[in-house]
């Protein structure tokens, strides 16, 4: 990483897209402690890293599984301000074929004087850390004065503007199938968003997008629904989702996981209200499928 040198201020608040590459390294636990990728211009000695989190969940017969998941790390500085930042923060890891792996957003409120530590940037991810091949990102800032340093170069932005639409299978080992779209869409104005068919087997589940309101923070819910076929087999499911603004620039995304057959599951995931009033947005998405325990 190179040191900070002289910063122009820009007008908040401000956005940072990113996209970088990821090594993983051959064996995960060296991934366990954070692996450093760059300083982020907003005060100094804030760091931008990735790791991988040892998580326990449990499945749809109740029992623990272990995964290992990607972890986006946003740490170091101080907010010096006598006002508190605001960050919301997206990032989402792709395969060598620029498929989506995982994404998550996590909107987060540094006080006075406290550290620049964002937390939530992970999400379940039950496949090889060795998959992952790019992380790309929006950091969004509102509270301070965001600054670029003079001279250097910004990474590319990774963009999917005039990606053609689809919806095709996606095979794993341990019978786990997915499917992966991309679609554009207007959001419109109303509560739902987005609604899809069913798009698995064996639980048939489908999946909505809702705009939810809460003490006047905004969120999008991801609510799935499933109607199981007659089958003594119990099949958890795990989708994985990414909103792309009209440039094709990431904007939005999250994940929803639903064990067995359990009825409807809701994730809520903050999303800033502008987005939702754009007329051309884009959504990848990974739906997956398996039998209870691979997911």
């Amino acid at each position: 990483m190179s040191k900070s040198q002289a910063y122009p201020t820009i007008r908040e608040p401000e956005t940072l897209y990113l996209d970088l590459p990821i090594h993983p390294p051959y064996d995960v636990c060296d991934a366990y402690d954070a692996i450093a990728m760059m300083e982020i211009p907003i005060t100094e000695g804030v760091t931008l890293g990735w790791k991988v989190s040892r998580m326990q969940f449990v499945d749809g017969l109740g029992r623990d599984v272990h995964f290992d998941c990607p972890n986006i790390v946003i740490t170091g500085g101080q907010n010096l301000g006598q006002k508190p930042v605001s960050l919301y923060v997206v990032a989402a890891f792709y395969d060598a074929a620029d498929r989506l792996l995982s994404c998550q957003t996590s909107e987060h409120c540094v006080q006075a004087w406290e550290r620049y530590d964002v937390p939530g940037l992970w999400s379940r991810f039950p496949f090889p850390v060795s998959e992952i091949a790019r992380v790309t990102m929006r950091i969004t800032v509102t509270g301070c004065e965001i600054q670029t340093r003079m001279g250097e170069e910004k990474p590319p932005i990774q963009s999917k503007p005039n990606k053609k639409e689809f919806k095709k299978e996606w095979k794993r080992a341990g019978h786990v199938v997915g499917i992966h779209g991309f679609q554009k869409w207007n959001p419109g104005k109303g509560e739902l968003l987005y609604a899809t068919e069913p798009l698995t087997k064996e639980n048939r589940l489908r999946f909505r997008l809702e705009r939810r309101e809460n003490q006047r923070f905004q969120f999008l819910a991801l609510v799935t629904s499933t109607d199981p076929s007659a089958n003594e087999t119990k099949w958890d499911n795990l989708i994985q989702y990414v909103l792309y603004d009209g440039s094709g620039r990431i904007c939005h995304g999250g994940s929803c996981m639903g064990m067995g057959n359990h009825g409807e599951y809701v994730s809520l995931v903050p999303i800033l209200p502008e987005i939702l009033d754009s007329e051309s947005l884009s959504i990848e998405y990974v739906v997956w499928e398996g039998p209870t325990g691979t997911l």
